[in-house]
């Protein structure tokens, strides 16, 4: 399995007061007794709780400093569960989980939308991955509308982060294994530093075996249970659909209502490893959709074929970075690039429906890199880790034992003999058959054998659950979801239209759709939010620059060097924002106080447009800086939007105009003289435009 496919398979990215934690509870309910596939034939059930201390501590936030909230707006805890709750002498580990307080939103309506009041019945988040660190959440559901009425927790799964991770280091471990010119090689790395992980956690008494779904969902019972509750709300999005399926079997008194997203069906026999199927459809509708519009259609024609055609050109012949920033992570000075992270530009940008306007100007001018085998832009992505940096926050220890434990490996390899048939460029991009038999041979080496199947039974429940799904989800498709809905006697399936992964935590009115649907789950459901998706407004060509790479490259390599550069670029800057403030400004003063402008020879009047032009160019490139960032950071390794080319023109025009004032200054001076504010004024505006001019060229912001 790549490092692409490794990371790209994790997923991108909690309700009433909490009191009286310190003393540990008893379970005495029947409810604590559940019976389990790998129980032995008794007649009496096996309480897997028995050990359970359901002791919570709470601890201060980890990501303190990261994430700005207010006191009692976040809190963090500690939950001790056993490690493995099959085996009587199992050690004890500690799980995080983190509670985000409701809170009444400002734009809270009490005529339209009633008296505010938080409700009762909390939410429980299952993260996904699987491995997917919980600070992720925290910051996209800080401000999610799903907390509007209801606590929600967030719990970091066993393995995780603070959840007693096991290979906090696993991205350390040696950076030269996948630092290689051979393809196998950079595939096998992936095997080395996951058995390099789970021999280290051997030697330190981690039971491998005990991190699975089946644990996970006995843990969130157990935290339940832990809390208070009698029931509570679910929500999952991809590994935490399967997580959600699982803990509907494990708890099915305790669950009020279930939203999962994103699905991933939870039976071991489901085939959901065929990556480059949903990559291939994920293509054509994003085609057909541009094909619709007429300038996109114009613009980036064909740009599916082209873009396997730049993976098939990759493959056949590696890119190679010779002077690599980082000599840590690239010890041999090289850095080098398959066809895997070619295909993974695109790909990941799929997930988040936001980078939808801008995919087709992105694929398009990756596709021109290769086919004009233009890669400079490349070496800032040797300043990050191996393989180029491609990857989410995740532990990975986690996601590897999940995928032993859960017997993901048949599967997966079946997955990938049908695509690299019937897909075989974008086939190429998502693993080889010996790497996930090599990872199988590790799981088992190491006690880490796939649980038995029965553990892993389709959900069959009439607890009333959305099955969720974004229409063009790159990674867990709407088909997932038709393997499942049969289980759901209570369950109804939506689809949000044009939307990416886990649509419920990342679409607008996705907040207003789960609190109406746990306000009221057995109520008609609003389907107002899903269906009122539409088709993304696409961007034009991009302005073709590698500036900010270029400044980006500067500060990896040595921070104390973009001094320079910053200088060059910010002293004109505020000289000609500040100009264009007061030359707008000076008219009208001078009209109110009645006093007559000194001649200067139309020197003013160029002094004004230099300024106005200088601003706006920077006003205007920074401006498509930090949105390209926002929405699509991976298009800064390409250019900036379309509209950014303007303003760069703007700004070389400073450059001419400010050497036209500077003649016109000097020549006015000769002919009276000249206060030397105004003089000054003019000179220092004119230097600024020529400088701002030569910054802009020398940095790579030619519009032409």
């Amino acid at each position: 399995m790549t490092v692409f496919f490794r990371a790209a398979t994790a997923a991108f990215f909690a309700v009433s007061a909490i009191t009286n934690f310190a003393s540990a509870q008893e379970v005495t309910d029947a409810s604590a007794t559940v019976t389990s596939a790998t129980a032995p034939d008794t007649t009496e059930p096996i309480n897997y709780f028995a050990r359970d201390t359901l002791r919570i501590r709470t601890v201060a936030c980890p990501f303190k400093g990261e994430v700005q909230y207010k006191d009692g707006e976040i809190s963090c805890y500690q939950l001790e569960v056993p490690e493995n709750r099959e085996k009587p002498d199992s050690r004890m580990i500690e799980l995080q989980f983190i509670k985000l307080a409701a809170r009444k939103p400002e734009k809270w309506d009490n005529e339209e939308d009633g008296d505010w009041f938080k409700r009762a019945d909390p939410i429980i988040y299952f993260t996904g991955g699987p491995g997917a660190k919980a600070l992720g959440y925290v910051k996209r559901f800080q401000n999610h509308g799903a907390r509007d009425v209801r606590d929600l927790y967030i719990l970091e799964q066993r393995g995780i982060g603070w959840s007693s991770d096991f290979c906090l280091d696993y991205p350390l471990f040696d950076p030269s294994h996948a630092n290689t010119p051979e393809w196998n090689e950079y595939q096998l790395a992936g095997v080395k530093s996951m058995e390099a992980c789970f021999a280290k956690a051997s030697a330190a008494g981690v039971d491998l075996s005990g991190y699975n779904t089946i644990e996970n969902a006995r843990d969130a019972r157990a935290l339940r249970m832990a809390l208070g509750y009698d029931e509570w709300n679910v929500w999952g999005i991809s590994y935490g659909s399967i997580l959600g399926q699982a803990y509907l079997k494990e708890d099915p008194e305790g669950i009020r209502a279930a939203v999962i997203d994103a699905i991933v069906p939870l039976r071991q026999d489901a085939t959901f490893h065929n990556i480059a199927r949903y990559y291939d459809r994920d293509l054509t509708m994003l085609q057909e959709i541009c094909e619709a519009d007429d300038e996109c259609a114009r613009n980036f024609p064909n740009f599916k074929e082209r873009l396997k055609g730049a993976i098939e050109k990759v493959a056949d012949s590696p890119i190679i970075i010779d002077d690599a920033i980082d000599a840590e992570l690239f010890p041999t000075g090289k850095g080098y690039f398959f066809h895997d992270i070619i295909g993974a530009l695109p790909f990941i940008l799929f997930y988040e429906q936001d980078n939808y306007p801008s995919l087709p100007a992105m694929i398009d001018a990756l596709a021109r890199m290769v086919e004009e085998e233009d890669y400079g832009r490349l070496r800032i992505l040797t300043a990050g880790g191996p393989g180029g940096g491609v990857g989410f926050d995740i532990s990975q220890g986690m996601y590897d034992a999940i995928s032993c434990n859960d017997g993901w490996h048949p599967q997966m390899k079946a997955a990938f003999q049908e695509d690299i048939a019937d897909y075989p460029a974008l086939g190429k991009i998502f693993g080889s058959l010996d790497v996930v038999d090599k990872m199988a041979s590790v799981c088992e080496k190491y006690g880490a054998n796939a649980r038995p199947a029965t553990d892993y039974l389709p959900v069959e429940t009439d607890i009333r659950t959305l099955i969720v799904e974004g229409a063009m989800d790159p990674i867990t498709p709407p088909p997932l979801a038709q393997d499942i809905l049969s289980g759901f006697s209570n369950g109804t399936y939506v689809e949000f239209a044009y939307a990416g992964h886990g649509p419920t935590r990342s679409v607008e009115c996705a907040g207003d759709f789960l609190t109406k649907f746990y306000d009221n789950p057995d109520s008609e459901l609003d389907t107002s939010c899903p269906e009122g998706m539409e088709a993304p407004e696409f961007n034009g060509p991009l302005f073709t620059t590698d500036g900010l790479i270029k400044l980006a490259t500067v500060m990896s390599e040595e921070p104390k060097k973009i001094v320079v550069p910053a200088l060059w670029a910010g002293l004109p800057a505020f000289v000609l924002i500040f100009g264009a403030i007061v030359y707008t400004l000076a008219p009208v003063a001078r009209l109110i106080n009645g006093a007559g402008a000194m001649t200067t020879g139309g020197a003013r009047v160029i002094a004004w447009v230099t300024a106005l032009a200088g601003a706006a160019a920077i006003g205007g490139i920074a401006a498509g800086g930090a949105v390209t960032a926002d929405a699509n950071g991976l298009l800064l390794l390409f250019g900036l939007p379309g509209w950014t080319k303007g303003f760069a023109m703007a700004g070389l025009a400073a450059g001419p105009l400010g050497l036209l004032l500077l003649l016109l200054t000097m020549k006015a001076r000769m002919r009276m003289p000249l206060p030397i504010g105004v003089f000054l004024g003019l000179l220092l505006t004119g230097l600024s435009g020529i400088a701002l001019a030569s910054w802009l060229s020398v940095w790579g912001f030619m519009p032409f």
